[in-house]
């Protein structure tokens, strides 16, 4: 799985917001002091997608300064680039448009829905084909209905307004840019482009669990602004790195080195499944050591990165402390916070996202790391070898529990 794009619709009009949208498209309305697309771009970054497409029309010079500022915000993490269609070309038409920006293939979002799902899950399900991901729903009023075969094809795309549980369209896809080709200029996803593919048997549907929210009514919109910072609230698993991910083979600074530990990338993906932030905090003494620099350190944690997605498996954030006190590099000889068993690489983990400490968990393989994670206040167990997700996995279901009975 490489797809590494994100494409999001953020010309929605939301008439159904009255005088909210007057001058605002309904993807950029603030959610909790902030625009409510950052909460998708900001799960697309975490999960790895690295070129953010964001697919404008309505009020498109509001989306054109806040892309400008999301940039900024991003820094390097990510590229942004923005499409704005000349003219209402539809929700198909408005991602053709934005051909000669799209990758082969990439994810694209509906910009004023959130499902908190893993999304690399759906990638892993698509197998390069076009896929989407459905979710249970107690009614149809609001929603088109869809009816799968057993083999997950979509059969038949239903209206909305029945009643009764179905399986409805949850605004998250898996597309080729050769997909949109061949339509007119000013075509729909849902009306034009979705019953095309179930003519063809192409296209497949996955359901999923999770949050949702869409924020097309006031009803809605009003509930996610103390919904939506709840849900971002949820427990982290903080986990050493060698010894833990990767066999401690002294040193470990280049990929030739790293020999997984049996486990670890399902252990991983499982943590994203179950709704945890995933964090890295690694002791790296080999810097001040002199036997690696930090760049390599960075390019291992992207290679490693590289190969967790590949089993639909991500990291959200990475923390490593080059310095020891008996270092060789002058640059890196110290007593430094963030050495374990130290919080501070935990700590500014803390500073950076919204973790539920409380309920989270580090996994190390040191005593020194079950040391920081009790300064930071958080539960830690020492790994002593064999399969990571065995080990993991009853402790991670009986925390994840926990949260949802919180």
């Amino acid at each position: 799985m490489t797809t590494n794009q994100c494409a999001i619709l953020v010309g929605g009009l939301g008439t159904r917001l009255g005088h909210l949208t007057k001058d605002t498209p309904k993807p950029l309305l603030p959610v909790a002091g902030r625009p409510f697309v950052d909460v998708l771009v900001d799960e697309a970054v975490r999960r790895g997608f690295d070129d953010i497409v964001l697919l404008a029309g309505h009020k498109g010079g509001a989306v054109v300064d806040y892309a400008n500022q999301l940039q900024q915000r991003l820094g390097g993490r990510c590229r942004i680039r923005l499409s704005v269609e000349p003219e209402p070309l539809g929700t198909g038409g408005a991602v053709a448009h934005a051909a000669d920006l799209l990758a082969d293939d990439f994810l694209l979002l509906n910009g004023d829905t959130w499902f908190d799902f893993n999304w690399l899950e759906l990638l892993t399900f698509a197998r390069g084909g076009p896929a989407m991901a459905v979710r249970h729903a107690p009614t149809t009023e609001r929603y088109e209905s869809l009816v799968l075969g057993a083999d997950g094809v979509v059969r038949e795309l239903r209206s909305r307004g029945g009643s009764g549980e179905a399986l409805i369209n949850a605004g998250v896809y898996h597309f080729s840019r050769q997909d949109f080709a061949g339509f007119a200029a000013r075509f729909s996803l849902e009306d034009d482009l979705l019953p095309h593919l179930i003519s063809q048997a192409r296209l497949r549907a996955k359901p999923f669990s999770g949050f949702f929210l869409d924020i097309g009514i006031p009803e809605t919109f009003e509930a996610a602004q103390s919904s939506i910072p709840a849900q971002r609230r949820r427990p982290a698993l903080f986990l050493d790195r060698d010894g833990v991910l990767n066999h401690d083979r002294e040193y470990v600074g280049t990929p030739d080195r790293v020999r997984w530990i049996d486990g670890a990338k399902e252990a991983i993906r499982l943590a994203n499944d179950l709704g945890f932030y995933v964090f890295v905090v690694t002791n790296q003494a080999g810097v001040a050591r002199g036997f690696y620099s930090e760049a390599d350190v960075r390019a291992l944690h992207e290679w490693m990165a590289g190969e967790l997605r590949g089993e639909g498996a991500a990291v959200d954030d990475w923390r490593y402390c080059p310095y020891h006190p008996d270092g060789v590099v002058e640059r890196y000889k110290s007593v430094h916070p963030w050495r374990k068993p130290s919080p501070g690489m935990i700590l500014d983990l803390l500073d950076h996202w919204p973790v539920d400490i409380e309920r989270s968990l580090l996994v190390g393989d040191k005593q020194s790391d079950c040391e920081a994670a009790a300064k930071a206040g958080c539960d830690a167990v020492l790994f002593s070898g064999g399969n990571l997700l065995e080990f993991l996995a009853p402790r991670l279901q009986a925390l994840s529990r926990q949260s949802t009975e919180q």
